[in-house]
């Protein structure tokens, strides 16, 4: 009877939407850029989203459930939920000592996890799935990592990617240490050309592939803000140059010869091709030209 009550129950906070498992759609990326707040998961994760249990430095770890309903930073239960982030609806930084009504009343969200001895202590991970970068490079990626309730037991948590439909190895990017106190701390990580133009899914993960370190309860931790800026392949965005011409010539180098000179009145001006620029170039300017940029032919 105990048994069929339980059940019951959990039956019950999945109808509501208090416990949900993660979307397992893949994201395809357009644009310049992805942005995810995580403000919305109250309705659940974002699409491309998933939280796992047992991920290891070879596996993607196992889907877990999610707490859609807004938590505690100081919930004792091990999970995956919707926290209020370190900033308030007023874009002041918290300390962490507020009220759980007011956690409660943060528009401002944070994806974490409270990670306990059962849950997540090795293993657990916030993973992002791309179905791939086809036409893309040149990826770089922002996050925040948020100490959302600081305790005694420390975990290191590293950001890394996998290729493939269910990769087997994963190649580390940068890692969050604790800071032992509330707040944010900010990563940006290159790419360089590792993710460029792959046919593959693409994983992101921030992962706790190591056991805790120290002794008592174990931290609240959570991500926010995460953005992938990138450009399309082959594209290279000019950089605009102020070049002051001397007695009315301007001097260039450069040993690409498929880039070609342009120029403008101002950075914000319209560039147009200065006619027969190729490197090296000397010749006379319009004296209102001030700007110039290499710009592929």
């Amino acid at each position: 009877m105990k048994t069929s009550a339980s059940l019951f129950h959990i039956l019950l906070a999945f109808a509501a939407g208090i416990i949900t498992h993660p979307l397992q759609a893949q994201v395809t990326l357009t644009g310049t850029s992805y942005a995810e707040t995580f403000d919305g998961i109250a309705s659940g994760l974002p699409p491309g989203w998933s939280v796992r249990t047992n991920a290891t430095a070879t596996s993607l770890g196992i889907p877990a459930p999610f707490t859609a309903m807004a938590t505690n930073w100081a919930a004792s239960s091990g999970q995956f939920a919707n926290f209020a982030s370190t900033i308030s609806n007023s874009g002041t930084n918290y300390t962490g000592t507020e009220a759980p009504t007011n956690q409660a009343a943060c528009l401002n969200r944070s994806l974490g996890v409270r990670q306990t001895g059962s849950c997540g202590d090795p293993g657990a991970a916030f993973v992002f799935q791309i179905q791939n970068t086809l036409g893309l490079a040149g990826l770089e990626l922002t996050i925040d990592c948020n100490l959302l309730n600081a305790q005694g037991r420390s975990t290191v948590w590293t950001l890394d990617y996998g290729i493939g439909a269910s990769p087997g190895t994963f190649v580390a990017l940068d890692t969050c240490q604790d800071p032992g106190t509330f707040g944010t701390v900010r990563k940006t990580v290159s790419l360089g050309t590792a993710l460029d133009n792959r046919s593959e899914n693409v994983w992101l993960r921030i992962v706790a592939l190591n056991a805790s370190t120290g002794t008592g309860s174990r931290d609240t931790f959570g991500i926010d803000n995460f953005q992938l800026n990138y450009r399309a392949q082959g594209v290279v965005t000019p950089i605009p140059l102020r070049i002051e011409p001397a007695a009315g010539k301007v001097v260039l180098t450069w040993s690409n010869a498929s880039f070609g000179l342009q120029a403008a009145p101002s950075v914000a001006g319209t560039f147009t091709n200065v006619p027969g620029a190729t490197s090296p170039f000397t010749n006379a300017v319009s004296s209102d030209q001030k700007f110039f940029r290499l710009k592929a032919n």
